[in-house]
């Protein structure tokens, strides 16, 4: 006889893979610095453009300077704030790693 059922396989819809606060705030904190680091590499290269196709147009040059001197102070911030959490992780000794 044809069965009108199946089971539903454990591999398919696997368990949740955050036990606990810690683990999923340490998942989202690394996919916003992912994420604010590949932004502030776009406009890097952006504002390396820019600086090429100023043309000597020196109102065009300070802007693409300006959107440069901020994109890589967006990233160092970015850097700074990931190993200040792994310093503070470290130090806490936590048991869920934030990388």
């Amino acid at each position: 006889m044809n069965q009108l059922a199946f089971t539903i396989d454990k591999t398919i819809f696997p368990p949740a893979r955050f036990e606990t606060f810690g683990a999923l705030a340490s998942d989202i904190i690394l996919i916003l610095t992912s994420i604010a680091g590949a932004i502030a590499i776009i406009f890097i290269i952006i504002s390396g453009i820019k600086i090429v196709t100023a043309s000597g147009d020196q109102k065009k040059l300070a802007a693409a300077q300006a959107t440069l001197t901020y994109a890589i102070i967006g990233l160092t911030v970015t850097i700074l704030a990931f190993v200040i959490l792994q310093v503070v992780q470290y130090f806490l000794r936590s048991s869920v790693p934030i990388t």
